[in-house]
């Protein structure tokens, strides 16, 4: 045992050399309030040598008290800084994983079967592995999230490392990196957010919350919020290597050693592409089904709202707010699909009721023929968003159609829809 000259609550406990701090229960209490306040307690740069970070990096820790982390899970969402972190711990020396990825540093010691159920005796035996070869271990897998929970009892000493990111930054990234349409990313990051939100209230293991925009700005300050969240002491070699691979002017994925002005994107365009293509044949899978039965609902009510304002035109001046209707559909139905050799329906008199009905039926056989064509091309995406993107705007289109609807019942009778 070795007990550091500042502050006296600090021991280390152990062999020479282990490495291992240990803190005591007022000390830890002392340090979980000086972070929640945006400042930074003592962090460990030597054995004997402490100090606060000049420029502290706002995160917090939760559940300090249950002990010290010695298997790791870096989470978060989809372009939201996972790697990055998961880089620093291993240049760190933290083992995240046998085999972890050269650049996006992904590995996971969950097994999953055909119908991605977890397979317990295979997930089993990596993890006894792991604990018989390293003191500390840990891994980043983002989806593996959803299945943490099952896996929790074969863990030792487990904790989280939650790595959040702005959902304009994260869109904007996975349009920039993988084409993802910002819709669907802002909608999918807020799905993963929410589960991990939800689990981070009942996990009684220690957690780190940190924000990836202010670590990358700060990689002296992110080095020693994870050494002292994992309680360990690399050497000085190690630290400036895991400061050095945190370079906010990054242009992708780099390995853990990379070299401070090495901030090329290692990452071959060719996996990059095919990552991208998998991506987008499993979104447009997923979000098609969603798109296209909530068309087929809309449909629907649509019709019903369109019979119900056919039933009030008696006139001129009722067959004026829904011809307005119809007219304001087809423009916006040439500007979403960029036809434009159709006839202009200002061009056509509309003189009754009837009319109206069969003008306005035929906007919503075009959608809806346009949507169903969209969403069996979806099914089957060649690994990009075309079909879905066509299934997507039919469904705004037809959002826009009821609205306008609604709109003109209200105009045509006040109060009375």
């Amino acid at each position: 045992m070795v007990r550091s000259a500042w502050p006296p609550s600090i021991t280390w406990w152990g062999p020479p050399g282990s490495r291992i701090l240990r803190r005591s229960a007022a000390e830890a209490a002392g340090y979980r309030l000086l972070i929640n306040s945006g400042l930074e307690g003592p962090l460990l740069e030597s054995p004997q040598t402490y100090h606060r970070n000049a420029t502290p990096v706002k995160h917090f820790i939760l559940n300090r008290e249950f002990g010290t982390v010695r298997t790791v899970a870096v989470f978060g969402t989809g372009r939201g800084g996972t790697s990055v972190i998961a880089g620093c711990l291993r240049a760190l020396g933290v083992c995240m994983g046998s085999l972890p990825h050269a650049y996006k540093h992904e590995w996971t010691p969950i097994v999953r079967q055909a119908d991605n159920s977890v397979d317990m005796t295979q997930t089993s035996q990596i993890v006894r592995k792991m604990n018989e070869n390293h003191e500390l271990w840990g891994w980043k897998f983002p989806s593996d999230v959803f299945h943490i929970e099952t896996v929790t009892a074969l863990l030792r000493n487990p904790g989280f490392i939650v790595v959040t990111r702005d959902l304009t930054e994260v869109a904007l990234s996975s349009l920039a990196r993988q084409s993802v349409p910002l819709e669907i990313s802002l909608n999918d990051t807020a799905i993963v957010l929410r589960h991990i939100a939800a689990r981070m209230r009942y996990w009684p293991w220690p957690i780190l919350a940190i924000p990836f925009a202010q670590a990358l700005r700060e990689p002296n300050a992110l080095v020693e919020i994870l050494c002292a969240f994992l309680q360990i002491a690399p050497e000085e070699a190690k630290r400036k290597q895991a400061t050095d691979f945190v370079q906010p002017l990054t242009r992708g994925y780099r390995p853990f050693d990379a070299k401070s002005d090495q901030l090329h994107d290692f990452s071959p365009p060719l996996d990059d592409l095919s990552d991208s293509q998998n991506l987008a044949a499993d979104f447009s899978v997923r979000y098609s089904k969603e798109y296209f039965d909530q068309f087929e609902g809309l449909i629907s009510v649509a019709t019903a709202a369109a019979e119900k304002l056919a039933a009030q035109i008696r006139g001129p001046h009722e067959l004026a707010i829904a011809t307005e209707t119809t007219n304001e559909v087809h423009r916006l139905f040439q500007a979403v699909t960029s036809q434009t050799g159709n006839r202009s329906l200002e061009e056509i008199r509309l003189s009754s009721s009837k009319e109206w009905r069969i003008a306005i039926n035929r906007s919503m056989e075009r959608l809806s023929t346009m949507a169903r064509e969209a969403a069996k091309e979806a099914l089957h995406s060649p690994g990009n968003y075309e079909a879905l993107t066509r299934l997507y705007r039919a469904l705004q289109l037809l959002i826009r159609l009821r609205v306008a609807l609604d709109a003109a019942l209200w105009r045509v009778k006040p109060g009375e829809r």
